[in-house]
């Protein structure tokens, strides 16, 4: 299947195929958007806001830049709209008024972490300033893996995607690879996908964008379009787009 270097697809292990959503009827819109936060200057767009975490400045600072992305749909009656989305919190914070939410529950992914995290924190403090080969450092070290990889199981089992048919799975049981990298579902597009699927909206392009500073790797630079990332998104979006195309062509 042929589809352009910034189109969202995937492959879906369901029906063996592989699935494909259009980037450029969405590039407009990131545009629109683009230049409306560039004017604001903070993403609480169509808010009064005071709450300087939300500023732009935070993206040209310490955490170097994030990703944001459009979808495009058509409602039920045939109306066309557009939702956005930012990756993963900003500023840390979750939930944005207009812009699509989090698939996992903010609460609960609060009650999650409140043991492990803050003696995952404890035990990285306690090894600076020891060895590399020092024993106590390498027992801290070993206890800090494993509390690491549980709390992150723990984490992916708080997401559930929905996609296109109407099924909802597991993260884990979507996911097609042998391991998920951290931050896998805190992506643009597959926040936009579960929305518009939980909503019964019909997806008709996505596209996605990076605002602030250059990232360290220097793979990312403001103002550019970027296709879902291979690692966390491609791994899953072939579930989430799969029963799209039966909606398209039932239009």
């Amino acid at each position: 299947m042929e589809y352009s270097a910034l189109d969202c697809a995937g492959f879906c292990r369901d029906c063996g195929r592989e699935h494909v959503l259009p980037s450029a009827p969405a590039v407009p819109h990131a545009l629109e958007l683009m230049g409306q936060l560039e004017r604001h200057g903070h993403i609480g767009l169509g808010i009064k806001t005071e709450d300087s975490r939300l500023f732009l400045d935070y993206l040209y600072g310490p955490a170097r830049g994030q990703m944001f992305g459009v979808l495009l749909y058509a409602d039920k009656a045939g109306k066309q709209g557009v939702l956005k989305a930012f990756s993963g919190q900003y500023n840390g914070i979750w939930e944005v008024p207009g812009w699509v939410p989090p698939i996992l529950e903010p609460a609960e992914f609060a009650r999650t972490i409140e043991r492990d995290e803050p003696r995952i924190k404890d035990l990285t403090r306690r090894m600076q300033g020891l060895g590399v080969d020092d024993p106590s450092r390498l027992a801290m070290l070993a206890q800090r893996r494993e509390l690491s990889r549980n709390l992150m199981d723990r984490i992916f089992g708080l997401y559930r995607l929905t996609n296109f048919h109407g099924r909802a799975r597991a993260l884990a049981d979507v996911f097609m690879g042998t391991s998920m990298p951290t931050g896998t579902g805190e992506c643009c597009a597959p926040k936009l996908l579960h929305h518009a699927a939980l909503h019964g909206l019909t997806p008709l392009g996505l596209a996605e964008f990076f605002v602030g500073r250059e990232n360290r790797s220097a793979t990312r630079r403001h103002g550019q379009f970027f296709a879902p990332c291979a690692e966390k998104c491609r791994p899953i979006l072939g579930f989430l787009l799969c029963g799209l195309s039966a909606k398209t062509h039932g239009r």
